[in-house]
């Protein structure tokens, strides 16, 4: 892997998608004394909305994804996913799986995740699919949870209020960048479990 600001191993959470994917980074900050960081890195199509925040514990990175189409943009899209997660040493990448009952571009999907999947493969980086059901359950004790109860959670647990740092009421990249949150912490409560 690639090197880290911290000489530590970092776990990674990544709401993926064609639109607006998001990767949550676990930091452990060799500046900050115990205390956990996230650098958090989306794509978005909003221009007001490609810049950087802080918000301890929070580095956020917006980056404009360029309108591509089909295989190019899902290129496109996993070169920049493979260039945030090699520049941290990672143990683990956590990912949200498909949801079972997705309808729409579900196959546009399939493809654009199925390349990065492989790419981290190659890579040797070990992927984890979790279920979305499962997420929001970790997130909110509901699996079948919506973007406004992830949103509330997340700001009475973080303090973090996303739409008074980002200036945006929307939905994306929000809602992405919280997923890819609690994918990351699931993971690392995860891995936790699985090594004790």
């Amino acid at each position: 892997m690639g090197t880290t600001r911290n000489g530590k191993t970092n776990i990674v959470g990544i709401d993926y998608s064609t639109t607006s994917p998001a990767i949550c980074v676990q930091v452990n900050d060799p500046y900050v004394e115990s205390f956990q960081t996230y650098d958090i890195y989306y794509l978005t199509n909003k221009k007001k909305l490609v810049d950087e925040y802080w918000n301890a514990p929070f580095l956020f990175f917006g980056t404009e994804i360029p309108k591509l189409n089909g295989i190019e943009k899902y290129r496109w899209i996993s070169n920049w996913a493979i260039d945030v997660i090699t520049r941290y040493e990672v143990t683990e990448v956590y990912i949200e799986d498909y949801a079972f009952a997705a309808t729409g571009r579900v196959f546009n999907i399939g493809e654009n995740t199925g390349i990065l999947k492989y790419r981290l493969d190659r890579m040797d980086v070990p992927v984890v699919s979790v279920a979305p059901t499962q997420i929001k359950k970790y997130a909110t004790g509901k699996g079948n949870a919506n973007k406004e109860l992830m949103r509330s959670n997340f700001e009475e647990q973080t303090g973090v209020f996303l739409q008074d740092i980002m200036e945006h009421t929307g939905e994306n990249p929000i809602s992405d960048i919280i997923d890819s949150y609690y994918i990351c912490t699931y993971g690392d409560d995860y891995e936790e479990d699985i090594t004790c």
